[in-house]
């Protein structure tokens, strides 16, 4: 009750579905199958051409056509974008600079960005120019902030190690604060519920595709059972590749699902 009283985003649930062919033909493909079977929003996923930090107009003008398209058919659109985790000196996730990498204590660069630098501001700058020329209505913020010092004095949001945490949590709220006041839906693997997030990652470990099909789903339904503790059931997404993800070959995946489910 005090979560759905203080923190009514927990309580969203549309029906979403993670497309991975979003050329123009794959996209009105995914939008009209869901239409038909009652999906209610697609997500641009993660691994593929969707790029939400540009400002190119040729891009921008690209989802604005086919996000009509989806609502036209009654579908929102969302999109993915790792923000923080791996942004920095070396992450697999793009180097925002080296100057906005979070430092450590002995001076070293890490491979996270600090929210608490001017990453923070040219992040938002992009996401919220493009969300308002596109009209997406959800993003999915991989990495979003999750704890991490930063010994930099020089960053435009912290003056050193001693305030980093609270600086960038801070910086990392505002961000979901401003992203609700668009009534932008939001997934977001941490616990910014009290901030705007929808949902979290819930019942599952990526590692668990590589399993065999049974096996993997009795995973998950544990994890569910566990997580429904402390959670509500809408504050949860699951997950679940229909073809081969990490690995485990043909007994790993769901694919024909006329054979397998």
């Amino acid at each position: 009750r005090a979560t759905e009283l203080l923190a009514p985003a927990t309580t969203e649930n549309p029906i979403f579905f993670h497309a991975t062919k979003v050329d123009e033909a794959g996209f009105k493909e995914a939008i009209d199958q869901m239409a038909e079977v009652g999906f209610e929003m697609l997500i641009y996923s993660f691994g593929t051409s969707f790029v939400l930090e540009t400002a190119d107009a040729a891009r921008i003008a690209a989802v604005s056509s086919q996000v009509s398209y989806a609502k036209s058919k009654g579908i929102e659109v969302g999109g993915y974008d790792l923000i923080c985790l791996d942004r920095g000196h070396g992450g697999y996730g793009g180097n925002v600079g080296d100057e906005w990498a979070a430092v450590s204590e002995d001076g070293s660069l890490t491979e996270d960005a600090c929210f608490a630098s001017g990453w923070t501001d040219r992040l938002k700058s992009l996401v919220f120019a493009f969300i308002n020329k596109t009209g997406l209505s959800m993003l999915e913020t991989d990495g979003p902030y999750g704890g991490g010092t930063c010994a930099s004095k020089n960053h435009s949001h912290h003056h050193g190690l001693e305030d980093s945490v609270y600086r960038q949590t801070q910086q990392q709220v505002e961000f979901y604060k401003y992203l609700r006041s668009l009534n932008v839906f939001i997934n977001q693997p941490d616990d910014y519920f009290f901030a705007g997030g929808s949902k979290s990652a819930m019942g599952y470990d990526e590692n668990q595709y590589s399993l065999p099909r049974w096996e993997d789903l009795t995973i998950s339904r544990q994890g569910l059972y566990d997580d429904l503790y402390v959670h509500l059931p809408t504050q949860g997404w699951m997950f679940l590749p229909i073809v081969q993800y990490h690995g485990g070959g043909a007994d790993a995946q769901f694919a024909p699902l006329d054979e397998h489910v």
